[in-house]
């Protein structure tokens, strides 16, 4: 068996074309390097250069051994770059949001139930979430809509409703609910990272100017501060967390109201058994 440090060492050899640059890039000597070579002809029992007085270089089975020593040089990085990945995979949970408020809620509980794994997260219009799952990008995801797929195990995990807070003089605040077309049109404070919400909003109120916000706590500043309107949600308005001086008024798009479905693979759902009996239709309300 030939060891892979003879090889790392005639390959770099082979790249740089003295003994003296690959010994530099080694951090090696040159009567150290000599010798690797020399060991390795040795272990082959075939003679892989041509020697001079002051110069080394390839023969003709040299130059095709430092091809064979590429690729399995390749190779050893892939083995171990594939065994360290599913190492850490044994260890991770990816899961992908869909919005904000789930991930809010159901982080803290990931880490109780799975003390010791890391938790990787990832927020996102969950367009794409089925195929994640079903590709093992993800291990589990939180979707806005039950996907009504045979190899998805579902299980409903909440409800959000969506509001906007208005400045008490807007003539919208005298309404108990509008809609998302009477807010066409005008400046409007959102946070960038809101799943699913993102594309909804572009959608719905094309000509409205967003005045995006990367952070939540820029974002709620502005909001208290400002006479701009901005959204809110029913989780956090449940919680008393009102933006002072507003007026919260009730969005009566249908798409403004939503529910929330926590989703793994169906050959996988006994592997998260524990998190699925935890959660039900008012873990996220």
């Amino acid at each position: 068996m030939i060891d892979i440090s003879l090889l790392e060492q005639f390959y770099t050899f082979a790249e740089c074309g003295t003994l003296s640059a690959a010994a530099e890039k080694l951090h090696t000597s040159q009567p150290a390097l000599t010798r690797a070579m020399k060991k390795l002809e040795e272990d082959l029992g075939v003679s892989l250069f041509i020697r001079s007085k002051n110069q080394l270089k390839l023969n003709e089975t040299g130059l095709h051994a430092a091809e064979y020593a590429r690729d399995v040089l390749d190779a050893d990085r892939d083995f171990e770059a594939k065994v360290k990945a599913y190492d850490r995979s044994l260890k991770t949970i990816a899961i992908g949001f869909c919005a904000p408020v789930p991930q809010t809620v159901l982080t803290p509980i990931l880490n109780t139930i799975f003390e010791g794994m890391t938790i990787s997260a990832d927020m996102s219009d969950d367009i794409h979430f089925v195929n994640r799952l079903k590709l093992h990008e993800y291990h589990l995801a939180v979707l806005h809509e039950d996907p009504k797929d045979e190899n998805i195990f579902v299980k409903k995990c909440g409800h959000e409703d969506l509001f906007i807070s208005l400045m008490p003089g807007d003539p919208l605040a005298f309404y108990p609910e509008i809609h998302l077309s009477d807010l066409d049109g005008r400046s409007i404070l959102l946070l960038t990272r809101i799943g699913f919400w993102m594309n909804f909003h572009n959608n719905k109120t094309p000509n409205t100017n967003y005045l995006l916000q990367m952070d939540s706590n820029s974002f709620y500043e502005l909001s208290q501060n400002s006479d701009y309107p901005s959204f809110s949600s029913s989780y956090y308005l449940s919680r008393g967390q009102k933006i002072e001086g507003k007026v919260t008024v009730s969005l009566a798009d249908p798409e403004c109201h939503t529910d929330y479905f926590l989703a793994c693979l169906a050959s996988e759902k006994d592997k998260y058994k524990i998190l699925f009996d935890r959660v039900n239709e008012t873990t996220i309300l």
